[in-house]
């Protein structure tokens, strides 16, 4: 397995995962599924973490923040399996290591 550590910059996933926090994700070795969250490579906006709503009958696949002010689906719109880079398993914080359920 690959993994890789990311630190979080910003709260687009808060209460989550918040700023100042770190994450630890491994390569996506299946197609995204819906709840998930994902380390994006976006072509015009760059890394970041979201969690994946729905892919549409055309592949493209939607996401989110957890936080109402992260950037609006709309804007970052339908993306491409190849974009997400990797699945987040688990928050390192303050208050120690938080597993998501997947």
């Amino acid at each position: 397995m690959y993994w890789k550590i990311f630190k979080v910059s910003g709260n687009s996933m808060s209460p989550t995962i918040v700023d100042g926090d770190y994450i630890l994700a491994r390569k996506f070795k299946t197609k995204p599924a819906n709840g998930s969250i994902a380390v994006i490579q976006h072509p015009s906006l760059g890394r970041l973490i979201k969690r994946i709503n729905f892919a549409n009958h055309t592949g493209e696949i939607f996401v989110s923040g957890d936080n109402d002010l992260s950037t609006p689906s709309e804007e970052i719109g339908p993306l491409n399996e190849e974009l997400f880079k990797y699945h987040v398993f688990y928050r390192i914080s303050p208050a120690g290591l938080s597993s998501f359920a997947h």
